[in-house]
């Protein structure tokens, strides 16, 4: 009885350790290119002849196995995102009377997040669900080109709130026999925050002095973004 129970064990700790070669253990990294596109209310809060809609930027994640101490799988991954997108404004609504001057409008972000892996083994394709909740910042910077590649910052304006978000998407292997396994990765989501106030790019411009004129609105942000990047998982 003995023999059985000491084989019984071996034989479930040799299973173990090959399910965790075929398997998301420990858990992921992600570096992703993402394209916001307003939606909603805020789309028409945004738009303006003098600035474009879209924002693209970069963001980048590391989630891990809540469970991995006690040598258990997780279907649950939690971890982090940083991130940021932006666009660029050339004209305004009362330009300045000369120099050279545009104005950034970008989003940073620090998220908790958490993916949610349906099947766990590594194949072909692996869906997945991930959301996420943190402060979000929206960052307005107006800007002097004076030439010879030097900028000089005349007037920014910064705003925190809320944000949370939801999205769905699938990763596509594309090379690794041995950890880490690399994924190509696309993913759809929708993002919303809080209200805050942001410039109005509709109506942002100069005096004849050269004094930015900063008039601000009330907004809530809602998002919709693609995202594709490159997952490794662990």
């Amino acid at each position: 009885m003995k023999r059985i129970l000491i084989l019984l064990l071996l034989s479930s700790k040799v299973f173990a350790q090959e399910e965790a070669k075929d398997v998301i253990y420990k858990g992921f990294y992600n570096l992703s290119f993402l394209v916001k596109s307003p939606v909603g209310r805020f789309k028409d809060a945004i738009s303006s002849d003098f600035s474009k809609l879209n924002s693209s930027g970069l963001s980048i994640s590391y989630l891990t196995n809540p469970r991995i101490k006690v040598g258990e799988l997780s279907t649950l991954l939690i971890g982090g995102e940083v991130g940021f997108v932006g666009n660029r404004q050339n004209k305004f609504f009362q330009p300045a009377t000369s120099g050279d001057f545009f104005m950034n409008h970008r989003q940073a972000w620090a998220n908790l997040r958490f993916r949610y892996l349906p099947n766990l083994a590594i194949k072909k394709v692996i869906p997945y669900l991930d959301g996420g909740l943190g402060p979000k910042f929206y960052f307005s910077r107006m800007m002097e080109n004076v030439g010879e590649d030097e900028i000089y910052k005349v007037y920014g304006f910064t705003s925190t709130t809320l944000s949370y978000n939801l999205e769905a998407g699938a990763s596509y292997k594309i090379s690794g026999e041995k950890r880490p396994f690399s994924y190509l990765e696309f993913g759809l989501g929708y993002s919303q925050a809080n209200s805050l106030k942001i410039i109005d790019r509709e109506r942002v411009g100069f005096l004849s002095n050269f004094d930015v004129i900063d008039p601000k609105k009330s907004v809530r942000p809602q998002d919709f973004y693609l995202k594709i990047g490159i997952t490794s998982y662990l």
